[in-house]
């Protein structure tokens, strides 16, 4: 069996130390996986996952376990001339959104793009005979669309774990001061983090 890790930069591992490992390196160990994969790109979107899933299995790589870590739901997927960007709306995320969907709340259409990309992706896994996992960074999104399998997420999101307000839709660092799984620089999981996420993981997934 294989492993491999979608998202953004939490996989990677974004602001951890020289010598410390991500989630993902740690689950690979712990499940003793024979190869492990990290598509994780830094910055992505929840409906990115779709695109990094898909070229994912142009590799054709079989019997695969494949862990998505769901992102910020404000980020948006664009395309502008054949190139792929992740815009990150600040402030008055709705302005983007309008520019977009005129008539459509931003709250109601966060909640739709990522129950959408959800849904493809497990439809996706399914067909790909993968087995597919979920756990949400900071965000807890109401998982109402026909279709997702709610049972292949992990009952905590990350921030859950880490004992830190999980209804706000934008990080704010004052949330993690003092908090003994973040880097205080931003908003990325240390090394303690990444620990616990990978036994929460391992814990679910056998």
């Amino acid at each position: 069996m294989n492993l491999a890790v979608f998202g953004d930069s939490w996989p990677i591992g974004t602001e951890l130390q020289p010598g410390e490992i991500p989630f993902g390196d740690l689950l690979h160990v712990k499940l003793e996986t024979k190869n492990f994969y990290n598509e994780a790109e830094q910055g992505t979107s929840i409906d990115s996952l779709i695109l990094q899933l898909d070229n994912f299995a142009k590799r054709k790589i079989q019997d695969c376990i494949c862990v998505f870590f769901i992102t910020n739901p404000t980020r948006f997927l664009h395309f502008q001339n054949g190139q792929k960007q992740v815009l990150r709306p600040t402030g008055d995320k709705s302005a983007l959104n309008r520019f977009y969907f005129l008539d459509v709340q931003s709250d109601e259409l966060d909640y739709h793009r990522a129950n959408i990309s959800i849904l493809a992706v497990q439809r996706m896994c399914q067909q790909l005979g993968y087995q597919d996992y979920y756990i949400e960074g900071w965000t807890n999104i109401d998982w109402k669309y026909t279709g997702i399998d709610k049972t292949k997420f992990i009952p905590q999101s990350a921030t859950e774990m880490f004992g830190a307000d999980t209804n706000t839709k934008t990080l704010e660092l004052a949330k993690f001061q003092d908090n003994e799984y973040i880097n205080p620089n931003k908003y990325h999981p240390n090394q303690k983090g990444h620990n616990l996420i990978a036994e929460k993981l391992f814990k679910f997934i056998r």
